[in-house]
C-alpha cells in the first residue's frame, strides 16, 4: 500500500489559522446576526403584547376609575340630602317652637293692653269723679262762706 500524495501540509501554518479563524468568525457572525433578528422579533412581540395589556388595563382603571366616582358621588348626595333633612327637620322645630313663644307673647301683651285699657277707663271714671267732688266742694265751701 502506497501513501496518498497529499499536497496539505502535515503542519498548521499561520496562514491556515488566519483562514479557519475567518470562516468561523464569518460563521458566527452570521449566527449573532440571525440571533439580532430573532432577539428583534421577539422583542417586537412582547412590545406588541405589552402596549396591548397595557390598553386592557388602561380600559379596566378607567372603568373602576368610573363606577367607583359614581358610587362615591351617590354616597356624598346620600350624606348631602341626610344632612339637608336633618337641617331643615331642626329648624322646622325650630320654627315651631319660635311660632308658639310669639303667639303666646302676643295674648300676654294682648292681655296687658286690655288690662291698660281698663285701668284707663276706671281712671277716667275716677278722674271725673274727681272734678265731680272738686265742683262740689267749692259749692260747699261757696255755701259755707
Amino acid at each position: 500500500m502506497k501513501k496518498k500524495n497529499t499536497t496539505e501540509p502535515q503542519y498548521v501554518t499561520k496562514e491556515i489559522l488566519k483562514k479557519e479563524l475567518s470562516k468561523w468568525e464569518k460563521r458566527l457572525t452570521g449566527k449573532i446576526e440571525s440571533l439580532d433578528t430573532k432577539v428583534d422579533g421577539v422583542e417586537q412581540s412582547l412590545n406588541a403584547k405589552i402596549d396591548g395589556v397595557e390598553k386592557r388595563l388602561d380600559a379596566k382603571i378607567d372603568g373602576v376609575e368610573q363606577r367607583l366616582d359614581a358610587k362615591i358621588d351617590a354616597k356624598v348626595d346620600s350624606a348631602v340630602q341626610s344632612m339637608k333633612d336633618y337641617t331643615d327637620s331642626r329648624f322646622t322645630q325650630l320654627e315651631t317652637y319660635m311660632t308658639q313663644r310669639f303667639d303666646k307673647s302676643d295674648r300676654y301683651f294682648e292681655e296687658l293692653v286690655g288690662m291698660f285699657v281698663q285701668q284707663n277707663k276706671k281712671n277716667d271714671t275716677s278722674l271725673k269723679q274727681l272734678k265731680n267732688h272738686e265742683q262740689r266742694i267749692k259749692k260747699l265751701e261757696e255755701h259755707t262762706v
